[in-house]
């Protein structure tokens, strides 16, 4: 087997809008893409939760995408898609998205890191919360692409 260079990893981008904005996820943190969008609501949750439902007999915790990077709530239509994650992420955790994109393979070159700690902002601010949500940058033909760090949602629930 033929070593390659750190330099010549690629990576592969889930990606997906929220309102015109494109985000993406590794796609080894992606379980599946589900259409399912009956929610059943959890009271006194943050706003963020959007609630359960139930895929194949099992229950998984959905968040508002949308409110968690401080957008408006959007009703729910036919191009919404939850994006499910691995346990590695959060035991039965997923995301509701506006619509579903492509998997795009990018060079991790390509790939600028933009949170704000390493920009030397006041530590535990809400805005740097948000940041924290994402984990890099990508210049793609023609748009430009947020990876979010998934691990970091249920630790940023509070910001909603």
């Amino acid at each position: 087997m033929k070593n390659t260079p750190e330099s010549d990893r690629k990576r592969q981008i889930c990606t997906f809008k929220i309102e015109d904005r494109l985000f993406g996820v590794d796609i080894l943190d992606v379980k599946e893409i589900n259409r399912e969008t009956q929610f059943t609501p959890i009271f006194h949750a943050p706003r963020a939760v959007k609630g359960y439902v139930n895929i194949r007999g099992r229950i998984h915790l959905i968040l508002d995408l949308r409110l968690m990077i401080g957008l408006d709530p959007k009703p729910v239509d036919s191009n919404s898609r939850l994006v499910l994650f691995k346990q590695r992420v959060g035991e039965n955790l997923g995301v509701l998205v506006d619509c579903i994109g492509d998997v795009e393979e990018v060079d991790e070159r390509r790939i600028e890191d933009r949170r704000r700690e390493d920009r030397g902002d006041p530590p535990e601010t809400a805005d740097r919360r948000k940041a924290d949500l994402g984990s890099g940058v990508c210049k793609l033909d023609g748009a430009l692409m947020v990876i979010l760090n998934p691990n970091h949602l249920l630790a940023n629930l509070d910001i909603a």
